[in-house]
């Protein structure tokens, strides 16, 4: 429904240069690899069903602690989907144009979105990737922070304070994957 209103909006507004209508085949483009993301996603999951129901643990609800984390690394992967498809679309490397810092970016998306695969599934060596993902976002957090501490650098004081609070989020997710019984034990193979 979004994608038709945007569509309808773009072919009837008026002026601008390019005009509004020359960007209807991106959105017919992101509304197919919506879908084909949202697909994918309940392909897995339905698959990790599968496999819990066979290790006889697909009754239980998702953990708590899993959901920040489950969350956050398919919302990663977006982001890296997003990134291939806009290079693909401008024809040039989005948003880093160098290439060494686009295609370290995308191995972050990707090591993110195999983490997102490997939880729907219910892998448990997915949890070990989650805790080293929330561990090593804690890990340049904390060296971001230390960069921008006086007397390095003006430091923006509410910034600080919300990274370091993201830091001891990221650092808590971190440990609670590798210290809880309940993800463990959730996680079926």
């Amino acid at each position: 429904m979004l994608a038709v209103t945007v569509s309808v909006v773009l072919v009837f507004a008026k002026g601008g240069h390019p005009p509004p209508i020359f960007l209807l085949p991106i959105v017919l483009i992101m509304w197919v690899a919506g879908h084909l993301v949202m697909w994918g996603a309940g392909w897995l999951a339905a698959r990790g069903r599968r496999i819990a129901s066979a290790a006889g643990t697909e009754g239980e609800p998702w953990p708590i602690g899993l959901w920040p984390v489950l969350i956050g690394t398919g919302v990663a992967a977006l982001v890296g989907i997003f990134q291939l498809l806009m290079t693909a679309l401008e024809g040039r490397l989005y948003p880093f144009h160098y290439g060494r810092d686009w295609a370290a970016m995308l191995a972050v998306w990707l090591i993110h979105g195999v983490c997102f695969a490997g939880l729907l599934l219910r892998q448990r060596w997915s949890r070990l990737l989650g805790a080293m993902l929330g561990l090593g976002w804690a890990l340049v957090l904390a060296w971001q922070i230390a960069e921008h501490v006086p007397p390095k650098a003006t430091s923006d004081t509410m910034g600080l304070f919300i990274v370091f609070g993201l830091l001891l989020l990221a650092l808590f997710l971190g440990l609670h994957l590798l210290a809880s019984r309940r993800v463990k034990s959730f996680l079926a193979r």
